[in-house]
């Protein structure tokens, strides 16, 4: 049976845990290794066979590198294009970045995210989950906080330009 009161406490949960701190597990996944001595390795055990992923507030230079990838993707059709190819082009073009914007979110680090990882992304996650994963990675970005703060700021500094007295000297 679906209990809806359970369906919202978990979706106000998870708002909680992406607006905290915390760090939320998002997915088990399987590693796929591509070198031969790699997966024999995985087979007796040394190396792992899954990797559980979390995803935890970016650090600075994460939140800069993500907002570089949000500049990139495409919001507009080409004019001689047609109604459908013009969204066929901008989906084609967005998916990838897409990707690459979660997997930096998730890697959390100044080096590119492991192979690995872009590989669970495009085969183990569905669209809902990983459009899910993408609203709270751009959550915890919190760009709209940054830019209600600088918008806040610039009135400060307008009213305090207002508010000087003009200081008039012997002409």
């Amino acid at each position: 049976m679906f209990d809806s009161n359970n369906s919202s406490n978990l979706v106000g949960q998870e708002i909680v845990d992406t607006i905290s701190d915390r760090k939320q597990f998002v997915k088990k996944v399987r590693i796929n290794y591509a070198k031969k001595w790699h997966k024999l390795l995985s087979f007796l055990f040394i190396l792992p066979r899954f990797k559980k992923i979390y995803l935890t507030d970016p650090f600075p230079g994460t939140v800069y590198r993500l907002l570089g990838a949000l500049i990139d993707l495409r919001t507009t059709k080409d004019p001689q294009d047609t109604e459908e190819l013009g969204l066929y082009k901008i989906i084609q073009t967005n998916i990838p970045l897409l990707i690459n914007f979660i997997a930096m979110g998730l890697h959390n680090k100044s080096s590119e995210p492991p192979r690995w990882l872009y590989h669970a992304l495009n085969n183990q996650f569905s669209a809902k989950e990983l459009e899910s994963l993408s609203f709270d990675i751009y959550r915890r970005l919190d760009v709209e906080t940054f830019f209600g703060i600088t918008a806040s700021l610039r009135k400060v500094q307008d009213l305090n330009l207002s508010l000087e007295p003009e200081v008039r000297g012997d002409s």
